[in-house]
């Protein structure tokens, strides 16, 4: 498996081009893909970027749903498994806004796209990505 580094690393009161891209790193990644061929979030206004992400995904028979969580409002995701998005309130990036992360099985780090990342912070949610037609990867072992 390849992982992907981010190339920008602003903040969200830099401009748009210059914002992080630490979400595309992770869909490269997870997908294992070109940066520049990954979904970008960042043209997308934030009530419609996860669907026009999810639109984006259907190339790959995929889709993909987020699971909010917090101290507060923890999630049963005990089970989790596969590999999957996290998106972490980071302590030492972007002065403590979210930040997103490759995870594998019950959270276990798998990668971090950002080279300056001193821990993971607080998981807010997770980006869980499935199968459009199951039955097709069951029968088949090929989801498109």
């Amino acid at each position: 498996m390849f992982k992907v580094d981010q190339t920008t690393f602003g903040g969200k009161d830099t401009p748009l081009k210059q914002q992080g891209n630490c979400f595309q790193s992770c869909v490269a990644t997870v997908l294992q893909i070109p940066l520049d061929e990954a979904f970008n979030h960042s043209s997308y206004a934030d009530d419609e970027w996860l669907l026009e992400f999810n639109k984006w995904l259907e190339q790959y028979g995929l889709g993909c749903i987020f699971v909010e969580m917090s101290q507060e409002k923890p999630a049963n995701t005990t089970t989790l498994k596969g590999i999957n998005i996290a998106e972490c309130m980071s302590k030492t990036l972007y002065n403590g806004e979210r930040h997103a992360v490759v995870i594998r099985d019950h959270f276990e780090l798998l990668h971090d796209p950002n080279p300056n990342a001193k821990e993971q912070g607080e998981v807010q949610g997770v980006y869980i990505f499935v199968p459009l037609e199951p039955y097709k990867l069951v029968r088949t072992g090929v989801m498109k």
